[in-house]
């Protein structure tokens, strides 16, 4: 866990503590039925709502995303690889090319480039690319969509629960020791649902909405460098094509910023040999 997640949890923590649960004490923050009821629910609705590999994507998509900072360590990463096997094929081919490909982490550039290395043309290896690019963008909202159903869910449930708990109290009326119990219930079960949605699902969703447009920005980025690399032009050409995206310029921008001109040109030529 990075060092702003912690932060967060820890920032979360003393919200909750001194914001919503100052005074309260533990007796009267747990509540059991109220627990079944919002998280039964959420997984019933998880159960039948989506597919198992769906739901077990989207747990691990924000793991990842809570667990991993935001940097540009993979894109820069892929910008060195998409060089690397632009030079390998302007000068040994596609053989050199389908061997260079096994050591490409990133899986759009791994599939584009195999596609180039078995000789696909122009028109084919854009429509395969476009294809995958649509697929990808997909599954990232298939994600999303899980989220969103729980964000719009989870108070939903706790709603119901303090209906349940009203129509307790209604009937027990007369004896007023019971009552107390059962107005804990729908309070406790509409404040779980309303901090489950707002603290849990709604930040996951916005996490993954934010790695969902990087991941489509990099993949059309990524068709441009493949759709040159198919027409195999000079790995500095190729630079200069995607000096019109953001990452590219950002990463160059870090490692020729301590040199200048000729200094830092021959800098960007050795990267790119590299």
């Amino acid at each position: 866990m990075n060092i702003k997640s912690v932060s967060v949890a820890l920032g979360l923590m003393f919200f909750l503590g001194y914001g919503f649960l100052n005074g309260l004490n533990i007796g009267q923050i747990v509540n059991l039925q109220s627990i079944i009821i919002v998280l039964g629910g959420i997984c019933l609705v998880l159960w039948f709502g989506f597919p198992r590999e769906e739901i077990i994507r989207t747990f691990r998509s924000v793991s990842r995303a809570f667990r991993k900072p935001v940097d540009e360590t993979d894109d820069s990463t892929i910008m060195r690889d998409v060089l690397r096997l632009a030079r390998v094929y302007r000068m040994h081919g596609p053989m050199a090319l389908e061997k260079a490909v096994k050591g490409v982490r990133n899986d759009f550039l791994h599939f584009g480039a195999t596609l180039v290395a078995e000789g696909y043309n122009r028109m084919d290896l854009y429509a395969a690319l476009e294809r995958e690019h649509r697929i990808q963008g997909s599954k990232d909202m298939a994600q999303i969509r899980v989220l969103r159903t729980l964000a719009r869910l989870s108070p939903a449930l706790g709603m119901a629960g303090t209906v349940i708990s009203l129509m307790k109290v209604m009937q027990e009326l007369g004896n007023m020791d019971s009552i107390g119990g059962s107005l804990g219930l729908a309070l406790s079960s509409t404040l779980y649902g309303i901090m489950l949605a707002n603290l849990l699902f709604l930040p996951a969703m916005l996490k993954l909405e934010r790695m969902a447009e990087e991941g489509s920005a990099r993949r059309i980025m990524l068709t441009e460098a493949l759709m040159a690399l198919q027409q195999g032009e000079h790995p500095l050409r190729i630079a200069e094509r995607l000096n019109s995206f953001d990452i590219y310029c950002r990463i160059k921008a870090k490692e020729i910023s301590s040199t200048s001109g000729a200094a830092g040109a021959s800098a960007i030529r050795q990267a790119h040999a590299g």
